[in-house]
């Protein structure tokens, strides 16, 4: 399905790649590698997860409007297997051409700010026991632009290990995490629908070190047909299931399986509402 040939970046001193799964959304693929860079240079890794024809990327495209020191690879699978699959998709790849320190994500029409990456990098080096940095982020709406609503997430690890028993404290398309721990904890685990990345990350950090800088570095794309917004039932229903499998039996443990309870009753759009006043 794949030839696993080097980056060109072997020849450089790139340490980071980015993986950006993809399904049918061109525009918000080419929004988000335009707002890609580092100073050093940096690799994209796209998995198209079984695109339409019509939405198939195009790599000549895509590297012309990429930063001059960004490199970008391109998998495609022939079937639609869900984020899950083709983000381990993904990470067999980077595994196997071994040459990368670090894996950052992001999603497609999400963007970041010019320094995400070398921010992220730096903090990893002056923390060597941190295995994960996420950042705060910017939800923005998709068609007026505005910024909807922001959420900062605990920054040390002692208060987001507590409070991942009731929530994901970390933005999937705003961390960076060290390949060595993908090697050691392996993959996004395939039996949470639709809350992959909050089973994986609750999981790093029940076993390391995690932190968020305390800087907006990532704006999130808002979408109305994006996952957390389509599939927001059996979403929740998989964190509850999380929650029971990763937290420990305690306040915060009880706080969060009711927190997610009401989650599942409260309509859509008062969650949101309630968010754009709380995060405002």
């Amino acid at each position: 399905m794949v030839n696993n040939t080097k980056f060109m970046s072997n020849l450089r001193t790139t340490r980071t790649v980015i993986l950006i799964p993809h399904y049918n959304n061109l525009i918000g693929l080419e929004k988000s590698i335009k707002s890609v860079y580092h100073s050093k240079g940096i690799d994209i890794l796209i998995v198209d997860d079984g695109s339409s024809p019509s939405q198939v990327p195009d790599l000549l495209k895509l590297q012309k409007i990429a930063a001059k020191n960004t490199t970008i690879k391109i998998v495609f699978s022939k079937e639609n297997k869900g984020i899950a699959t083709a983000l381990n998709i993904g990470l067999d790849i980077i595994l196997d051409l071994d040459q990368y320190e670090f894996i950052a994500r992001l999603d497609c029409g999400d963007t970041c700010v010019a320094n995400r990456f070398f921010l992220q990098e730096k903090y990893l080096d002056q923390n060597s026991k941190t295995a994960l940095v996420g950042s705060w982020a910017r939800w923005i709406d998709q068609e007026s632009k505005n910024e909807l609503f922001k959420f900062k997430p605990p920054i040390h690890h002692k208060k987001i290990k507590r409070m991942m028993s009731v929530r994901c404290n970390f933005i999937h398309p705003a961390v960076m995490y060290r390949t060595s721990v993908v090697k050691e904890i392996g993959k996004y685990p395939d039996n949470y629908e639709d809350a992959e990345d909050y089973a994986y990350f609750f999981n790093i950090s029940k076993n390391y070190e995690t932190a968020n800088i305390p800087k907006f570095l990532t704006n999130v794309d808002y979408n109305t047909k994006g996952i957390s917004v389509e599939n927001r039932k059996s979403q929740n229903r998989s964190k509850l299931k999380i929650i029971r499998n990763f937290g420990k039996t305690d306040i915060f443990q009880i706080y969060g399986v009711f927190y997610n309870l009401a989650l599942l009753i409260v309509p859509a759009k008062f969650v949101f509402s309630l968010k754009k006043k709380v995060f405002s």
